[in-house]
């Protein structure tokens, strides 16, 4: 890429937080700096953006921003969903199924803008502990049901997932391959948990949901060159953003896969990682 991006995109968790879930100094700073240099900066994670509000309100966000690893494009502050990829119906159906015989709660995340809740919960006497603790910490609504007849949003969900012990995620994640195979995507990592406690994450969107497509979406809107795109990022939903940028830049604490994907790599998120790739794009990356 010669010159500056013209847009650039970063993840939130491994990429611009901190180990703490914090913006460092520096980070904020060269995010400051890369909009006065004329780059759009783009936000592209795992998360809601209610699950992100006081991260977006620390960096003077103000935008689109692709939320559930591309299941939707969403305007910041309004909470406007501007684009949104649903699972189908008989697939969420097959989901919960698969979850459910593994004696987890199934989190089906909604759009909220559309039904006005963040998280339909099957089966809540099932739930993990670490999902109430993050329900409760960014505030977010949910409705419970114990069966999926119950939903009366059943076209607006935008993710199924369940929160449990790694060996019970790993079971459950095979079964959803067994049963649903390339009809979703699919895939079990760490996810964010209380001090010290080691839980997984299964989660499955449709098929070709991922943070880069939306990304393409939000650049055929404003009539950007994808070539004149930088991304940021550290984890295996990450993969297609840096393999699609036209340069694709990974933290140095990022999954081996992801390091692969990447044209470039950058310092460890603990380290300043974003704001030593913001400055070196800045400078032409020399």
């Amino acid at each position: 890429m010669k010159g500056a991006p013209d847009l650039l995109v970063i993840d939130l968790d491994g990429t611009l937080l901190g180990p703490r879930g914090e913006v460092s100094e520096a980070n904020g700073q060269a995010l400051a700096a890369a909009r006065d240099a004329g780059v759009d900066v783009m936000i592209a994670t795992g998360r809601t953006h209610a699950e992100c509000g006081e991260i977006l309100q620390a960096i003077d966000y103000e935008g689109p921003l692709v939320v559930a690893s591309g299941a939707a494009l969403v305007n910041w502050p309004s909470g406007e969903t501007l684009e949104k990829r649903p699972l189908a119906v008989e697939d969420v159906r097959a989901l919960v199924e698969s979850v459910q015989g593994h004696d987890c709660a199934a989190l089906l995340l909604k759009d909220r803008h559309a039904v006005g809740y963040d998280y339909l919960i099957v089966d809540e006497d099932e739930l993990h502990p670490v999902s109430r603790w993050w329900f409760d910490l960014h505030g977010l609504q949910t409705r419970s049901v114990s069966s999926l007849s119950e939903d009366e949003h059943e076209g607006h969900t935008l993710r199924v997932a369940s929160i449990g012990e790694p060996q019970h995620m790993s079971i459950a994640a095979m079964t959803v391959q067994d049963r649903l195979g390339d009809r979703v995507a699919c895939r079990q990592w760490p996810a964010v948990g209380r001090q010290g406690e080691q839980v997984n994450m299964l989660e499955a969107f449709g098929r070709g949901v991922d943070k880069w497509s939306m990304v393409e979406v939000h650049c055929r809107r404003q009539g950007i060159d994808p070539t004149r795109v930088a991304a940021i990022g550290d984890g295996l939903n990450d993969i297609e953003l840096l393999a699609g940028a036209g340069w694709g830049i990974a933290v140095e604490n990022a999954e081996a896969a992801v390091l692969a994907a990447a044209d470039a790599r950058t310092r460890s998120h603990a380290d300043d990682g974003v704001a030593h790739a913001v400055h070196r794009l800045l400078d032409g990356w020399s």
